[in-house]
């Protein structure tokens, strides 16, 4: 019975070393893409006025061209 249990705990320890290894590099992955994000916080101001313009042009696009047309 002793064997058993000793057993069990060396597979458990095991079994947990491996899931540091992977929370590390999951921790490392999240770490950069925070860092992506928050060089990227900047740009947000532009591409929302960018969709303004956008938006502003479509609309007065629909709203003129057909009666260009005539």
């Amino acid at each position: 019975m002793v064997d058993d249990t000793r057993d069990r705990v060396i597979r458990l320890e095991t079994q947990v070393d491996h899931m540091n290894e992977q929370l590390n590099d999951m921790q490392g992955k999240v770490n950069a893409m925070h860092d992506l994000l928050m060089q990227a916080r900047g740009m947000r101001y532009l591409i929302i006025g960018m969709a303004a313009l956008a938006g502003f042009f479509a609309s007065f696009a629909a709203k003129y061209l057909p009666f260009t047309s005539k």
